[in-house]
């Protein structure tokens, strides 16, 4: 798959999705759009992101073209270990509107 940078790209290059899964695609979608943002604001490239987090750049590319796949909450944990964050998973009754840095996904 082509190297993407832009989520806009990447949506016009897949099939379309069945409604209900759809969302879950989005989710995705927007999940590697928050990780392609914070590693460009971090200047890095996916490669140096790669070896910070003891992968390759593939790795990091599938990853902010949506994964394929659903992304594993220690993979994300390693995202965020090296790009000096903190991953957060929550299951509040209430969420608010708009969470800076963060991508809801239920």
């Amino acid at each position: 798959m082509a190297n993407y940078s832009r989520w806009d790209d990447v949506k016009k290059t897949r099939a379309p999705v069945a409604a209900p899964r759809r969302a879950e695609v989005e989710q995705d979608l927007a999940l590697g759009q928050l990780i392609y943002d914070l590693r460009t604001a971090a200047g890095l490239s996916q490669r140096e992101l790669a070896a910070r987090m003891g992968t390759t750049q593939s790795v990091i590319s599938r990853l902010e073209e949506g994964g394929g796949a659903r992304n594993r909450i220690d993979t994300l944990a390693r995202v965020a270990t090296a790009l000096g964050r903190h991953l957060v998973v929550s299951f509040p009754e209430h969420v608010p509107d708009e969470l800076p840095d963060a991508v809801q996904v239920a």
